[in-house]
């Protein structure tokens, strides 16, 4: 018994009792009226509960009926008075920090409240169902014995009325339980810079040392780090200098159009890719195994979920369903009631459930990320698919891309374009975009419809940008890191423009 690893045995018995990651379709049921009844009752006594009348609330029917379906622009003046120092005004918790979103659509971050109650029994919470499922997959994790590099946003200020404007990675981090502080590079410090160029720098210096077994954060910040690193301290396969590494988690953007780049960057075939779906407003699903990409929702996590069917959303309607009403295959936007005051609130995302028991799904598009100027009704998951399998049959790997319509004119036909920033460039862009075109139509029905035989559109065209493009464009925002991404497919021209600019 003298190298039995006591540690990692006790970390792993804690998890399976404390985070079972078992969630059957009945039992999910059962644990979103509990959290919708306890949610309610807890905000009943704020202002905005008071407003919408919470205590008279009796039944689902009621919430649905009598609440108002909810966008940012609902909260602005609760919010400007939490941020002058009021309290009980959209929770019952005292406000300790402000996650700022990224806001890279439109234009304008906001500012979610969090209480150290949703941070401890939301995000931290999900995070160790995370930890739970993996090692319940893959009995030989053993994230107790080598470092786990973390890269989290930025914090940003304190107001004067004491609470802190943060990304909601950096919240997460600051409240990491001390036990486990010791376990994480780069430092604490470094972690929270909000410089970006400051953030990475430091960072090197730190991991280059580390025996790392564990990567978290968003993959477009994590391969700012590792190939930085890799300039400095240079290496082959990543597991040539870390021989440790067993896993990353990965969220914030699809991974599958990163995915070929870190498989060949790591250099391990049994290496374990796993997925989190933690937003600002609070942490939803994790990966139901390592076999699928599909995503385990979180119905016992503090959050109460609510659905409605793209189509009818799209067309001005507000009508949800609980999640025992959903169906497999539908495009759902989602909505969140939360502790943090947010109420019905639609976060954005788009998602199709893979199955009811457990409910397991797909984040399949953004609401305001889709493209639909010709009739096509482009969504995220037809693009990514598309680049997903143009890349593995073509041997190309992308580090970022952004989507936009080229418009009809007297000259020419309208277009979809792609601005791709390549890490493994096609060896012919021409042929890449006649695959990927080809790829496209097989995913969107209504995009081949209008492509048949030029008549409408003809065929797309693929702008392959050096590098770097991207990241000048998100620094000239003052976007660098953190939750921060390239909004992928955008229905206008500005955005696209502006990159192209700084070609």
């Amino acid at each position: 018994m003298k190298n039995f690893d006591w540690k990692n045995f006790v970390f792993r018995i804690y998890l399976k009792l404390t985070f079972p990651p078992d969630f059957t379709g009945e039992k999910s049921i059962r644990h979103q009226q509990k959290v919708l009844k306890k949610i309610l009752r807890q905000l009943s006594n704020t202002e905005m509960g008071k407003d919408l009348k919470f205590s008279e609330i009796k039944s689902y029917n009621d919430f649905r009926n009598r609440v108002p379906v909810t966008q940012y622009e609902f909260y602005e003046n609760y919010i400007e008075k939490i941020k002058a120092g009021q309290q009980k005004v959209m929770t019952d918790k005292r406000v300790k920090w402000f996650a700022k979103t990224a806001g890279t659509t439109s234009g304008k971050s906001k500012l979610v409240p969090i209480t150290k109650q949703i941070m401890q029994q939301c995000h931290v919470r999900g995070t160790f169902f995370a930890l739970s499922k993996i090692h319940q997959q893959d009995k030989n994790m053993r994230l107790l014995s080598h470092k786990n590099l973390l890269i989290p946003g930025g914090i940003y200020e304190t107001l004067d009325s004491g609470i802190t404007v943060a990304d909601v990675s950096a919240i997460i981090s600051i409240n990491i339980p001390y036990i486990y502080r010791g376990y994480y590079t780069p430092d604490i410090q470094v972690q929270t810079f909000s410089k970006w160029e400051e953030k990475i720098a430091n960072a090197v210096k730190q991991i280059s040392k580390e025996d790392v077994g564990t990567m978290s954060g968003v993959p477009t910040w994590i391969l700012s780090v590792l190939q930085k690193m890799k300039e400095e301290y240079p290496f082959e396969k990543l597991i040539d200098k870390w021989k440790n590494l067993q896993v990353y988690f990965h969220g914030g953007v699809s991974f599958e159009p990163y995915r070929k780049q870190f498989e060949d960057l790591v250099g391990k075939d049994d290496f374990n890719f796993f997925e989190v779906y933690n937003a600002t407003e609070g942490f939803f699903g994790i990966q139901e195994n390592l076999k699928s990409n599909n995503l385990l929702l979180l119905t016992d996590n503090y959050i109460f979920y609510e659905f409605i069917p793209l189509d009818k959303y799209s067309a001005g309607e507000r009508n949800a369903i609980e999640l025992s009403e959903v169906k497999t295959e539908v495009p759902y936007v989602m909505l969140i009631t939360a502790p943090n005051g947010l109420i019905r609130y639609t976060i954005g995302d788009v998602i199709t459930f893979k199955s009811l028991n457990p409910f397991t799904f797909k984040i399949t598009g953004r609401t305001q990320e889709y493209i639909n100027a010709f009739g096509e009704d482009l969504l995220l998951s037809n693009v990514e698919n598309a680049l997903m399998k143009t890349n593995k049959e073509l041997d190309c790997a992308i580090r970022d891309f952004t989507v936009a319509p080229f418009y009809i004119n007297l000259e020419q036909k309208g277009k979809i374009q792609f601005a791709i920033e390549f890490s493994k460039p096609p060896i012919d862009v021409s042929a890449y975009e006649k695959l990927l075109d080809e790829n496209l139509q097989k995913e969107n029905s209504n995009y081949k419809q209008k492509r048949a035989n030029n008549l409408a559109l003809s065929s797309l065209e693929v702008i392959s940008l050096p590098n770097e493009t991207f990241y000048r464009w998100l620094s000239s925002k003052n976007k660098l890191g953190g939750q921060h991404k390239v909004p992928r497919l955008v229905n206008g021209r500005k955005m696209f423009e502006e990159v192209l600019a700084f070609v």
